[in-house]
């Protein structure tokens, strides 16, 4: 019994040995077909791109809070258009036309302080024609030694005087007032444009040759006639400045106090001289006229000086000894 038991153990034995040896030997085999595994949808997995060089001529991206704010055009001002002032001729009817001529002289003295000033007395004749009116004949001097230079302009000599001293005040960086008779705007067009390119203040003389029932000048015209050639000298001078554009300041040869009332009703300060002397002679000695300026400067002083040959040879010197010796140049203004 334990004999037979052995040898079914060793039978045992023998068959697995031979299936094992089987199963190896057809693992073996290229031909067997072996199932698949179930098929899954396969994952696609494209290249990286490669990142492109970014465009200089691009715009940069703005960064957050730094952007720059867009500013809104500027609209340009519009100038006030000139409007010419209405004058009722009834309402200067009762104004002296009796004409003056502007007389002053200035002398020299002591103030209570020991300092020298420039005292000067009007003529009683131009002090009764423009009795209660505005103008100014100097400028009050709160800053210190200022002086004011100005030009009757009624002609140009052969010599074309008048680019000669524009020249010198260009060199010297001083402004002057011009102040222009009606004729010259346009028998001179060119200077006119000059003066005022170069930062210079224009003025009127009114028209030297204008003829009234009783004189030649302004003073002797109708109070319509006054203001019909005033204002046709500021078209003259428009053409050439600019619309919308006028003078502010008039000087007169000869005045009344009709005159008087009707420049400023029309818009003008009425500029009179602190000095002036015999400059339009081209015979006057240039030294004498270059010390005769000297001795008659003074703080808030207007010059009113020719177009002239002498002083445009002396002009420079002048400005040049004035700074020299404290003074300083303005430009008239209307406030003064």
């Amino acid at each position: 019994m334990r004999r037979n038991n052995v040898i079914s153990l060793f039978i045992m034995f023998a068959a697995v040995s031979v299936f094992i040896v089987v199963m190896a030997f057809l693992g073996r085999n290229p031909k067997q077909t072996i199932a698949s595994p179930t098929a899954t949808k396969p994952v696609v997995i494209l290249p990286t791109a490669t990142p492109e060089e970014p465009d200089v001529t691009e715009a940069p991206t703005e960064v957050p809070g730094t952007e720059v704010p867009t500013e809104e055009p500027t609209e340009e001002p519009t100038a006030t258009p000139v409007v010419r002032p209405v004058i009722n001729p009834s309402d200067f009817s009762n104004y002296s036309t009796k004409a003056a001529s502007w007389g002053i002289s200035g002398s020299i003295e002591t103030n209570e302080a020991g300092e020298e000033v420039m005292v000067y007395t009007i003529e009683s004749a131009a002090e009764k024609a423009a009795d209660g009116a505005s103008y100014i004949y100097r400028m009050a001097d709160d800053a210190g030694k200022t002086i004011y230079l100005t030009f009757n302009l009624g002609y140009e000599d052969a010599g074309k005087s008048t680019l000669k001293i524009l020249e010198k005040l260009k060199n010297t960086n001083v402004k002057a007032t011009f102040f222009l008779a009606k004729n010259y705007f346009t028998e001179n067009e060119d200077i006119v444009r000059a003066i005022i390119e170069q930062g210079h203040t224009v003025g009127s003389r009114g028209d030297i040759f204008a003829q009234g029932d009783d004189g030649k000048g302004m003073a002797y015209l109708s109070t319509s006639d006054f203001s019909d050639t005033m204002w046709s000298i500021e078209k003259l001078y428009q053409n050439i400045a600019g619309e919308n554009t006028r003078m502010v300041f008039y000087r007169p040869d000869k005045f009344s106090a009709r005159d008087m009332a009707l420049a400023e009703a029309m818009g003008y300060t009425v500029v009179f001289r602190s000095f002036d002397y015999y400059d339009w002679d081209d015979k006057v000695d240039v030294n004498k006229a270059l010390k005769t300026l000297k001795t008659n400067t003074a703080p808030g002083a207007i010059y009113q000086l020719s177009s002239s040959k002498v002083n445009a040879e002396i002009l420079e010197d002048y400005i040049l000894w004035a700074k020299d010796n404290g003074f300083s140049f303005g430009l008239l203004s209307p406030q003064g």
